[in-house]
């Protein structure tokens, strides 16, 4: 097992994003990229190609649920990925929702229960923080962090939430939220959407995979499942899975769409010295530019 890592990129001009989509096309490039023949088992791999959020089988969540839930959107308002707030001028996501995008493409909407309703504020990320090992083991180190131009004003809708530093017991329930469907292929809704999953540990996530997939389990995924029928979807990408009010993990990747098989995240836990580190250095930097 692999220890901790801290390791950062620090850039507003994202690098290829090797894990691109489930298209045949995608995954041929994928291959050719790694040098080897994909399976059929990964061709079905599931979310970070796409970046449409989706919860299967979820209901619309309480207003007020998740107030540090944000949509990551491009600057026309369409929705790719979701994200949390842990500081004012800080959100986390996973490292493949902005794997070859820059910063000024980005725009946050936060405090929106409801994307069509013109409610919540927009900001604007100037830096991009990907994990230096980002896909490296593949589908490893799916973190990232967007560091603001402007402080988030924090109300009842908007909120900073607390990140883990220790890891999560089997069968722990988590809340996941995003904006999404309600079925593989189906329309996205406007409302938040939201489920309560329960935490697999690690060994039996990589059981309950085929051998091609179990080694795309790393120690610094946390693993979910809730029943057949029910989980994260093509997307959700980034989005938060909350404990007792702590930030856990980020949506990383599953197989489409609730099939039965564990859904795989980002373990905030795992990452936290990466996600310290990096707001303690900007917090020195722009004290010492004041």
């Amino acid at each position: 097992q692999r220890p901790p890592d801290s390791n950062y990129r620090n850039t507003n001009n994202m690098y290829h994003c090797k894990i691109i989509g489930l298209l045949a096309l995608q995954l041929a490039l994928l291959a050719a990229v790694n040098g080897r023949v994909v399976t059929k088992d990964e061709n079905e791999i599931l979310y970070p190609p796409q970046t449409n959020s989706r919860i299967v089988g979820g209901a619309a969540a309480p207003e007020g649920l998740a107030p540090y839930q944000i949509s990551m959107q491009n600057l026309r308002g369409r929705h790719f990925c979701g994200g949390a707030i842990i500081d004012q001028r800080w959100i986390i996501t996973a490292s493949h929702c902005v794997a070859g995008v820059t910063a000024p493409k980005i725009q946050i909407l936060t405090g929106a229960q409801n994307l069509k309703n013109n409610t919540g504020k927009y900001y604007y990320p100037d830096r991009i923080v990907m994990h230096t090992n980002y896909n490296h083991p593949p589908y490893a180190n799916d973190i990232a962090l967007l560091h603001l131009n402007d402080s988030i004003v924090y109300d009842e809708h908007t909120q900073a939430v607390k990140y883990a530093y220790e890891p999560l017991k089997k069968d722990d329930e988590l809340v996941l939220t995003g904006w999404g469907s309600m079925a593989l292929g189906g329309s996205t809704p406007d409302v938040l959407q939201t489920l309560t999953v329960r935490v697999v540990p690690y060994e039996e996530c990589r059981a309950a995979h085929t051998d091609n997939l179990s080694s795309y389990v790393d120690v610094g995924h946390l693993c979910t499942f809730n029943a057949n029928g029910k989980g994260a979807c093509h997307g959700d990408s980034g989005g938060p899975l909350v404990h007792n009010g702590t930030l856990v993990a980020l949506v990383n990747w599953g197989l489409p769409c609730a099939k039965g098989y564990p859904d795989v995240h980002a373990s905030v836990a795992y990452y936290h010295d990466f996600i310290r580190t990096q707001l303690a250095a900007t917090t020195e930097e722009e004290a010492l530019e004041n």
